[in-house]
C-alpha cells in the first residue's frame, strides 16, 4: 500500500480558512447536509487550480460588487471536513501568540474508526492509503466519532436530535481529484502554500526536518493510530 500524507507548515498558514471553504464547496454534493440546498456539480464547483476560477460564476460577485447569495450559502454547511483551529499562548505582550492549526482526516495508518464501525462502512483503500466511508452503509451509531482522536467523522446534526438519522461523512483525501492528477481542494486553494499532500517518502524527502507534532496537535494519540500528517511547527520564543 502506498501511504499519502498531508504536510502542514504552521509557519506559513495565514489562518484565512480558505482551505475550509474550498473543501466545503468541492465536496458539497457528497456531504450529509447536501439536501439542505441544491448541490453543486463538479462542473459548477470550479477547479481551484487556476487563480480566481473557483466558485460558480468565477469571482462569485454580482453586478453591484456584492457577493452572490447563492455562492455564500454554500459556505454555511454544517459539516467541516477540514477545520482551522487557533491556539493562544502567553499571558502578557509582547510574549503572546495566536497559532493556527489546519486539520482534516489524517488517514491514519491504523485508523480507529475502521476498527469500531459495526457496518464495515469505513475502509482504507490501497492506492493512496485514504480512509473512505460508504455513507450508504452507515448506521448513524456514532462509534467512529467517539473513537477518532482527531474529530474527523462528521454529522450534519446531533445524533440525538429527532427526525432523520444523519449519516457520517468525512474527508476522503479528495480521491476523485487525485485520480485526475489534481491536488486536494484544500491544498490547491491555500494562498500561503501551507498545505501539501504526497507519499510519505516524498514528504520526508522534501521536508527532512518534518515533525509528527505541532503546536495544538496532541501527541498522546500518535502511536495509537499513526496519523498520516507531518508538520513544520511554529516555535515559541517565550515561556
Amino acid at each position: 500500500m502506498t501511504q499519502y500524507a498531508f504536510f502542514f507548515n504552521q509557519k506559513r498558514c495565514l489562518g484565512c480558512k480558505t482551505c475550509v471553504i474550498a473543501c466545503k464547496e468541492w465536496n458539497e454534493a457528497r456531504r450529509g447536509d447536501a439536501n439542505i440546498s441544491k448541490a453543486l456539480t463538479e462542473e459548477t464547483a470550479g477547479t481551484f487550480d487556476e487563480p480566481m476560477s473557483w466558485g460558480a460564476g468565477g469571482s462569485g460577485t454580482v453586478a453591484d460588487g456584492t457577493h452572490s447569495r447563492n455562492l455564500l450559502r454554500r459556505f454555511d454547511m454544517k459539516e467541516n471536513w477540514r477545520r482551522v483551529e487557533f491556539f493562544e499562548y502567553g499571558q502578557r505582550a509582547p510574549n503572546v501568540a495566536v497559532v493556527p492549526l489546519s486539520l482534516g482526516c489524517n488517514h491514519c495508518e491504523d485508523p480507529a474508526c475502521v476498527k469500531v464501525c459495526p457496518a464495515k462502512a469505513i475502509t482504507k483503500e490501497e492506492k493512496y492509503g485514504a480512509v473512505i466511508v460508504d455513507s450508504s452503509k452507515c448506521l448513524s451509531c456514532g462509534a467512529c466519532k467517539a473513537a477518532c482522536p482527531w474529530g474527523a467523522p462528521q454529522y450534519y446534526k446531533d445524533l440525538n436530535e429527532p427526525g432523520d438519522r444523519p449519516r457520517m461523512t468525512k474527508c476522503d483525501m479528495c480521491y476523485d481529484r487525485l485520480e485526475k492528477g489534481l491536488k486536494p481542494a484544500c491544498v490547491a486553494s491555500c494562498p500561503g502554500r501551507a498545505l501539501e499532500l504526497a507519499p510519505v517518502e516524498e514528504i520526508l524527502k522534501l521536508h527532512p526536518n518534518a515533525t509528527r507534532v505541532a503546536l495544538g496537535f496532541a501527541e498522546q494519540d500518535i502511536q495509537r493510530t499513526k496519523p498520516s500528517v507531518y508538520f513544520e511547527s511554529r516555535q515559541l520564543f517565550f515561556k
